[in-house]
């Protein structure tokens, strides 16, 4: 079990793998003071747990962690439990922000993070966050490498796109991990290779 103790209103012994904090993320809202939801499992948005994702939803998953099959609205999502809707942060056009990711256990892997303005009357789709990545400050590409062995809060140097602004968008957190062995493109057997774990969570930003 790990001690959330020294963090933003956190509370008890908690099972989990990594949740957004920065932005706050919508299950996450509540340890940092918003009037929200308390969801102490914000550490567990994994899309039901690998078995569920890739042997009864063939790799599907809500957006921001939901198991896919799930009735809508999902908790997570506009509409659902812990989706208010409350803007979080807000930024500026292609402004450069760091964002926080709590990690209790490392799967190793990658994150991506991506956008999704809100449009009235439109759901928010996965195909809509796949159009608006979220860049690596430093220019490198849209994933960031979790390195091995990094626990705890993990600061991420992030740039938003130039030119996009709204007054409420989604930001979508991203990790597949790389903890599973799997058969790889070349047809041999390694770690990461194959399905992995999914992990999201969605923020809810303003960009000016």
């Amino acid at each position: 079990m790990y001690s959330f103790l020294l963090l933003p209103l956190c509370f008890g012994l908690v099972w989990g793998h990594a949740a957004l904090y920065e932005p706050p993320g919508r299950s996450s809202m509540w340890r940092f003071g918003f009037k929200t939801p308390v969801n102490d499992d914000d550490a567990e948005l994994y899309c039901g747990g690998i078995t569920k994702l890739w042997k009864i939803n063939k790799g599907k998953c809500g957006i921001c962690g939901d198991a896919w099959d799930l009735p809508e609205p999902r908790p997570n999502e506009d509409g659902g439990k812990y989706g208010k809707g409350i803007v979080v942060r807000t930024y500026k056009a292609g402004q450069e922000f760091t964002s926080t990711v709590f990690i209790v256990a490392n799967h190793e892997g990658y994150f991506e993070f991506k956008l999704c303005p809100v449009k009235p009357g439109v759901k928010i789709d996965q195909n809509c966050l796949d159009q608006h990545p979220v860049g690596l400050a430093d220019g490198s590409g849209n994933r960031y490498i979790l390195k091995r062995g990094i626990k705890g809060n993990l600061d991420i140097k992030l740039k938003l796109p130039n030119g996009l602004k709204c007054d409420r968008c989604v930001l979508q957190y991203h990790w597949k991990a790389a903890n599973n062995w799997g058969i790889c493109e070349d047809g041999k057997g390694r770690m990461g290779c194959g399905p992995q774990e999914y992990f999201r969570a969605c923020a809810d930003i303003r960009i000016e």
